[in-house]
């Protein structure tokens, strides 16, 4: 399934990436740029909905650990809200959800 992304604004600020489908090999640049878009101007928080994300493979891991890098330099808290069972599995996996503050259990 291709990766559909939708870009909106947030009641109270911040920005929300909803993420929908595979994030993999042939979504993740499409990703990163569309995260790089939301970052300018830099919003107060930026948040990747991806409970509609249904696989993720070791590009679509190194496109949110881009991400979050991405948020830093730009001066934004980066929050992964709502993360899919199987991106939850696959970032425990990688000894990665303590990068982004989600629990380890």
């Amino acid at each position: 399934m291709d990766l559909n992304l939708h870009v909106q604004g947030r009641i109270g600020g911040g920005t929300v990436i909803v993420a929908r489908g595979d994030l993999d090999y042939g979504a993740a640049e499409r990703f990163r740029a569309c995260v790089e878009q939301a970052l300018q101007p830099p919003p107060g928080a930026l948040h990747l909905d991806l409970h509609l994300v249904t696989f993720v493979d070791s590009s679509g891991i190194g496109a949110l650990v881009s991400a979050q890098k991405q948020a830093e330099r730009a001066g934004t808290r980066l929050v992964l809200e709502n993360p899919s069972a199987a991106l939850l599995r696959t970032l425990r996996t990688a000894g990665l959800v303590t990068l982004f503050g989600l629990p380890s259990q």
